[in-house]
């Protein structure tokens, strides 16, 4: 991904840059934002994006992938019995917050129906 968008000749890459205020009348208009000093960037829309790298390091008993995301079933279920994950530490595609907040919601739905079969 990053060869691709340091190739794209429609994108300026700008490291070591901290945004500071998203200026906006109606829609998005601008970017204010600080590298060595600040600037202010007219833009028509913004994607934020943190990375790719998971963070699944805390648990070693559930089986992961080699991109080291933990793998879940439909019912967001590992191979540990009783130890659902959802998110983006998961291996469910597509890497956004509206999928992850479902996938919460639906393995909350499993873990909670997987305890109510114990009793």
């Amino acid at each position: 991904m990053k060869e691709k968008v340091l190739q794209a000749k429609n994108v300026e890459v700008w490291t070591n840059t901290r945004t500071l205020e998203i200026v906006e009348e109606n829609m998005v208009k601008a970017v204010r934002v600080m590298r060595l000093g600040e600037a202010m960037l007219n833009v028509q829309g913004i994607f934020i994006e943190i990375g790719y790298t998971p963070n699944s390091e805390f648990i070693d008993i559930v089986e992961k992938n080699k991109l080291n995301e933990i793998k879940v079933n439909a019912r967001c279920e590992t191979n540990a019995p009783g130890i659902f994950a959802a998110g983006d530490v998961t291996d469910v595609p597509e890497k956004q917050i509206i999928i992850a907040a479902g996938e919460g919601a639906k393995a909350a739905l499993s873990a909670f129906s997987s305890l109510s079969k114990k009793r």
